[in-house]
Order: C-alpha cells, then structure tokens, then sequence
C-alpha cells in the first residue's frame, strides 16, 4: 500500500511549478492535487518489473475516463518485449533510449476495428438472408445504422479518438502516480509510425498514436519540476485574449518566463530559451527531420477520408 502524503508547503510547490511564488492561494488542497502539480516525467528507471495486477489496475482507471458518446474507440497495446522496446527506441532516437528500460511502455491507438468487425458480421447475416432485428430507437440511434461506416470519411473522428487517447492516458498516469510510479509521455513514436506498426504487429486501420512509459523512478535521476508558462498566458476568461493586445506584457511575461527555465535547466548545464526552442520546433525543417509529416497520409489509408 502506497501511502498518499501532501505537501506542506503548498506555496512551495506551486512556486516551483510556475518559477516564481504564485498569484493565487487554493482555497483548498489534497493528495490529488498534490500529485498533479508535482507531476514530473522520469526517464530514468530502476531495475523492477511492474507486475500484471498494478498495470491493469492503472488501466482500469483509465478505461474510466470519459469517451465521447461512448464509442470507445481507444485501445492499448502494453510493450514489455525487449527487443521491441529497442525498435520503438530507435524510432524516438537519441532521446529515448529510456523506453528499452522502462518495464512496460504503453502505446496507445487509434482503434475502429470493433466498429469494422460489426459491420462485416451484419453485411455477413444480410447477405446469408437473415435481417437484424432494428435498433431501439434513443440515445441518438433512430434505427439501426447503415454498416457502411460513412463517419470515418470526416476528420472528426480521428481527432475525437486522439482527444479520448489524450484523456485516458493521463488518467492512466494519474492513476500510477498514486500507485507510486513514474511516467513519460512519447510522441517520438509518430517519428516513424510505420515501423512501430511493424514492430508491434498493428494493421494499418489501427493508427498508433501516443505512448507512456510506465515504471518506478530512480529517485537519483536529476529531475524536477518543470516550469509552466504563467497563468496569464495560460488564461483567457469570457474573450480570447491576443499576446499582441498589449505586446510589452506579453514580452515581459515570456521573457520572465524564459529566466525560469533557465534556472530549472542550469542543473543539466546549457540550454536554448524557451521562446527560441518553440519556433525551432515549429519550423519546417524540424518536422521534415522525421516522418511525423505523413501523418495525414497515415490516417487516409487507415480509412480516414479527413473531408
């Protein structure tokens, strides 16, 4: 039994959140919060298994999670292979060589296939001569739907699956933490989703979309909490609010912002400004570096028309 504590200095820990000492006081606080605002990624693990009990509990959590209109089009493929986790390493390249030794890493998808399996197994029964009984009408099904799958020729619902991948995984990371494990999200694993489809033996109408490294922390990794951007660039309340409806704010806060990072990234030695490494990964020859453009060519042959 993991024993949940909370912090004492809650000023403390906000302030290393933010880089400075928080705008705000909460009201309230508990072991949940506390948790989600010390969260930090650990990419460096100790040498324990993380046993099949613990891991389905952290997916019962997050099959919990809200789904939208409850398709349940997520599913999670759990990596404990060696010699898989060297390939999906070698897709992240240099900067995660950490997958190979973490215990199970989650790689979760983008997953019609129950929807595609339903519809076959009922143009199978019309086509042997037998009719379905009709669908009870409610619930937004006014009759049983046609089996051609005509949705998936919208970009609606690859986005609404990838939105459901985003809240079930952090769920799933939630719900370690309290277990007393650590986390790392990978997005390294669109570098080249082609090879983790092979690696994994995944069809090509599954769409490996993000994965998590799950496992307990080395507690002498050099790692803490990372800064966030300032509540003020973070929050807009009743209208958006544009940075450049008062620049000098915005260029102080970013640049405040920017010292922050500075301070949390001295222990590691240097390190590009925020604001600098923002527009380098947002350029085009950042993206052209792996295979992460093809992603709209993925998901066309997927089955996803993306009108």
């Amino acid at each position: 039994m993991v024993t949940m504590t909370v912090s004492t200095d809650i000023q403390a820990l906000l302030a290393q959140r933010y880089g400075h000492t928080a705008s705000f006081t909460p009201p309230s606080w508990n072991s949940t919060l506390d948790l989600m605002v010390s969260h930090r990624s650990v990419r460096q693990w100790l040498p324990r298994d993380l046993d099949d009990a613990t891991l389905r509990t952290v997916l019962a959590a997050a099959q919990s999670a809200p789904t939208s209109s409850n398709k349940q089009i997520v599913s999670v493929l759990a990596v404990r292979d060696t010699a898989a986790k060297q390939r999906l390493a070698a897709v992240g390249r240099q900067m995660s060589k950490h997958i190979i030794d973490a215990p199970v890493t989650l790689v979760w998808l983008i997953d019609f296939s129950l929807a595609r399996f339903l519809a076959a197994e009922e143009e199978t029964d019309t086509a042997a001569g037998s009719t379905p009984a009709p669908a009870e009408a409610g619930h937004g099904v006014t009759g049983r739907p046609a089996t051609d799958l005509g949705a998936l020729n919208y970009m609606d619902e690859p986005m609404m699956a990838a939105a459901d991948i985003g809240i079930a995984s952090q769920n799933a990371a939630l719900a370690a933490a309290s277990l007393g494990l650590g986390t790392v999200f990978l997005g390294s694993l669109r570098n080249d989703i082609d090879e983790v489809r092979d690696a994994l033996g995944i069809p090509d109408t599954v769409v490996p979309f993000l994965a998590l490294e799950l496992g307990y922390a080395d507690p002498a990794e050099n790692a803490g909490i990372k800064p966030r951007l300032p509540m003020e660039l973070f929050l807009h309340e009743d209208r958006y609010r544009n940075p450049d409806d008062d620049p000098a704010a915005t260029t102080e806060l970013l640049e405040n912002y920017n010292d922050a990072l500075a301070t949390y990234y001295s222990r590691y030695g240097a390190h590009p400004r925020w604001s600098d490494q923002l527009l380098n990964r947002l350029s085009a020859k950042a993206t052209e570096k792996s295979k992460r453009r093809f992603l709209r060519d993925v998901l066309v042959r997927a089955g996803f028309n993306l009108r």
